[in-house]
């Protein structure tokens, strides 16, 4: 039964960073703040920093998320979650790399930023917690 709650903790941990994205994405260009994604040319250093940082809050309210449901050893499996996002982040920049022209920072910084963002919102669980 642990393993079915960690397995749930990392999905918990994973759904909340991608939809917490996915649906700031989606207001962003809505508002007009991005332009559309089918068309990375019109991406800025100012838009991709902007993309990042709330990737990397997203990915510690998912760290905290994944820590939150674990059973035991909340910050492992924080951890865990962000191994997952760096593998995730990794691939992404592997299959897209020919459209970061000009951005090649960005997706080094996600695959970077994935286990300490991961991890400090374990961290924060845990601390919270514990006080």
């Amino acid at each position: 039964m642990k393993i079915l709650r960690s397995i749930g903790a990392l999905v918990a941990g994973f759904l909340t960073c991608f939809v917490l994205a996915i649906l700031t994405d989606v207001v962003l260009v809505m508002a007009g703040v991005l332009p559309d994604p089918k068309h990375p040319e019109l991406y800025s250093d100012g838009l991709y920093v902007i993309i990042f940082a709330y990737t990397t809050l997203y990915s510690g309210v998912g760290g905290w998320v994944t820590a939150r449901v674990a059973a035991t050893k909340p910050l492992q499996h924080a951890l865990v979650l962000g191994v997952l996002g760096m593998s995730a982040s990794a691939f992404g920049a592997w299959a897209n790399w020919d459209k970061a022209t000009g951005h090649e920072w960005y997706p080094i910084a996600l695959i970077i930023m994935a286990i300490p963002a991961c991890y400090a919102g374990g961290w924060l669980h845990a601390r919270r917690k514990h006080a």
